[in-house]
């Protein structure tokens, strides 16, 4: 019987070795790069902007990139927006803390005591990335694959089904709608009319407060009248 060689790839065999990843070529790298540095180019144009506004043309340049790559590589502006605040968000679900809370108020205001947080240490990025975002056409809007609010309003929502905290005559898919709305209209107001952060955090309280009246118990009926009277 023929001796197995040690490199063998028997998938019996405990000592199989797993596949090495493949490795990236020289095309890939470099439109990753791009997309990188576009990106970046974004991020520093709403900051510096005092609306947070930018064409596509001077986000080519400000990138030493033609005209056509922010097409070409991420398609439109808002493409470009959305990749940008995704960036920005991605370590916001990074620490779930917010998630232990055990009742549905202490949940979502905890939420929001964190958005605020963070924030407050980038306030003039953030401001200028929302008024960036409402500077945008609706059909251009539209094109979000994911609202700018869904990234936050989805998780809280999801998390409260799924830990049975959503009473069951209140559609999910309703709730979290309900939220983003909320949600929207309050960030709008921040960026367009210059909002302390202070304001948005007490508006963005008692809006979460006043609609999770309707499907909180009676015991967390004290902290969400608390953020309503705040």
């Amino acid at each position: 019987m023929a001796r197995q060689t040690r490199n063998s790839t028997n998938p019996d065999s405990g000592d199989a070795a797993e596949a090495p990843a493949p490795k990236r070529g020289r095309r890939e790298i470099g439109l990753a790069d791009r997309r990188k540095r576009l990106i970046k180019a974004a991020a520093d144009l709403i900051l510096e902007r005092d609306n947070g506004v930018f064409s596509m043309p001077e986000l080519a340049a400000r990138a030493g990139l033609s005209l056509a790559t922010p097409y070409n590589l991420i398609g439109s502006k808002a493409a470009v927006l959305s990749q940008v605040f995704d960036r920005q968000i991605r370590g916001f679900h990074s620490e779930t803390d917010w998630h232990s809370a055990t009742s549905p108020a202490q949940r979502a205001l905890g939420l929001i005591d964190r958005l605020i947080g963070v924030l407050s240490r980038q306030e003039r990025f953030f401001r200028n990335l929302w008024k960036a975002l409402y500077s945008l056409g609706p059909n251009e809007h539209g094109k979000f694959p994911v609202p700018e609010s869904g990234h936050l309003v989805e998780p809280l929502v999801s998390s409260l089904a799924r830990d049975g905290l959503v009473p069951d005559v209140v559609p999910e898919a309703v709730l979290d709608a309900t939220l983003q709305r909320v949600f929207d209209a309050a960030f709008e107001q921040w960026a367009a009319q210059d909002w302390s952060m202070e304001r948005l955090h007490k508006e963005l309280r008692a809006s979460f407060a006043l609609v999770l009246l309707g499907i909180c118990p009676e015991s967390d009926r004290p902290l969400l009248e608390k953020a309503l009277s705040a």
